[in-house]
């Protein structure tokens, strides 16, 4: 295959672009630097503004798939500039992607697009969230934007290919991102679960959630899938966990709820949450997770 992938510098593209050429696929990614373009046998870069909403339009030369993770961080203070510029990056990008494959000939036949758990409402009692629940929806900003960019998402439909969502949770990587920060207090003795320390935590190894994006590729699935392990965990046993396995007690009270938000403001929605996921759906499409529990990914990636 030939995969045209964007985000593809992030934690998760970086991994997944990585997995490809190492399955003897090719990638072509999108950059906004020209010293970050590359043009090898497995690795071509091109460049891209969506703010200025142009594109080299022989990044989709020969290209079967594409898979679309390019936005914003949503870890930063959500000010009113920050959720905009978090919204169009998603939206924007989206509808640049759709206009080029609009406007030139190709064979790009499936897409694949990103989103996360945060769509998902508030759930203490530990249901298992299915992809398919009514409602599905959350009530809070990162809500709103998966909200709004599955939505502009399916439109790849209306051009005639297929398309799939994956709906991603905490990624755990040896090369920073969540467990990174949830480990660097550990470290210092430091570590405390967060607000009651019940919130469910639904995770994924950073090898399994790329595994899940070269699954659906291969499979040309369509539909929306959660990017999670089968066996969440609440956030005090988590943060319990890690300590064990850096072999430092995690023994401080939680952090309050109230400090969270003082410290985090609205963003702190997303680190306490609550959402028990289910990847029940991508498992009975043949994926088999390398690391179904959390013990042995946190032995894989804390080092």
């Amino acid at each position: 295959m030939v995969v045209l992938i964007t985000g593809a510098t992030g934690l998760v593209g970086s991994k997944i672009s990585e997995d490809l050429r190492s399955q003897g696929h090719t990638v072509h990614y999108l950059t906004t630097r020209q010293s970050a373009i590359k043009n090898e046998e497995h690795n071509k870069g091109f460049l891209w503004n969506v703010k200025e909403m142009t594109i080299d339009p022989k990044c989709i030369n020969g290209v079967d798939a594409i898979i679309h993770l390019a936005g914003e961080t949503v870890f930063q203070r959500w000010t009113d500039d920050a959720k905009k510029r978090i919204l169009d990056s998603r939206i924007n990008s989206t509808q640049l992607l759709m206009k080029l494959l609009q406007e030139n000939e190709h064979k790009v036949k499936h897409v694949v697009t990103a989103s996360a758990i945060g769509i998902y409402p508030d759930d203490q009692n530990g249901k298992p969230l299915k992809e398919n629940d009514i409602p599905p929806t959350a009530t809070n900003f990162l809500a709103d934007v998966c909200i709004a960019w599955e939505k502009e998402g399916a439109k790849f439909q209306d051009l005639g290919l297929k398309h799939a969502v994956v709906r991603i949770g905490i990624v755990l990587s040896a090369k920073g991102g969540a467990l990174d920060q949830m480990a660097k207090p550990v470290k210092f003795y430091a570590g405390a679960g967060f607000g009651n320390g019940k919130m469910w935590q639904s995770w994924v190894a950073i090898d399994d959630l790329s595994g899940i994006f070269i699954h659906i590729l291969k499979h040309t699935l369509e539909g929306v899938y959660n990017g999670v392990a089968p066996h969440p965990v609440r956030n005090r046993p988590m943060m319990e966990a890690i300590g064990k396995v850096l072999g430092k007690p995690v023994f401080l009270p939680n952090v309050p709820k109230f400090v969270m938000k003082l410290m985090l403001g609205e963003m702190s929605s997303i680190v306490l949450a609550s959402q028990h996921a289910s990847s029940e759906k991508i498992m009975e499409k043949g994926y088999h997770f390398e690391y179904p529990e959390l013990e042995g990914a946190l032995a894989q990636y804390l080092k």
